[in-house]
């Protein structure tokens, strides 16, 4: 890909030689929405991304709102604009239960950006805008 191609954000219509160049590296979380299979065995977790340059890395968990982790993945160089990996939950875990899925967006040295959702095992759809 050519070094010359750049990516903006234009929420306001301003001409394009008037927005600020993005760094390559700089993917953000837009919206997300997580969905609970109604079975209560997987959540899906599918997540909008700002156009990047660099594929970005991402880690999703879930937590418990005590905060212990109950399963993760990593998608590293991820190269899709929404990904929406889906997590087995553990077994026995009652319908119903709140649970916590998050999502970062790594950096080189830390993360660039955390997003906390909190949902119910087998419950509705949480769908949200994030604000920049």
């Amino acid at each position: 890909m050519p070094d010359d191609i750049q990516f903006y954000d234009n929420p306001n219509g301003q001409p394009f030689d008037k927005l600020p160049k993005r760094p390559p590296s700089d993917a953000r979380v837009t919206d997300y929405r997580v969905m609970p299979w109604p079975d209560g065995t997987r959540v899906t977790v599918e997540m909008g991304l700002t156009p990047f340059k660099e594929f970005p890395s991402i880690d999703v968990s879930i937590l418990t709102e005590d905060g212990e982790v109950l399963r993760y993945t990593s998608m590293v160089g991820a190269m899709e604009r929404r990904p929406a990996p889906t997590l087995w939950l553990p077994r026995g875990i009652p319908k119903g239960t709140p649970l916590i899925a998050l999502i970062e967006v790594l950096g080189d040295e830390a993360p660039l950006q955390t997003v906390r959702v909190a949902f119910a095992v087998a419950g509705p759809i949480v769908k949200q805008a994030v604000e920049p």
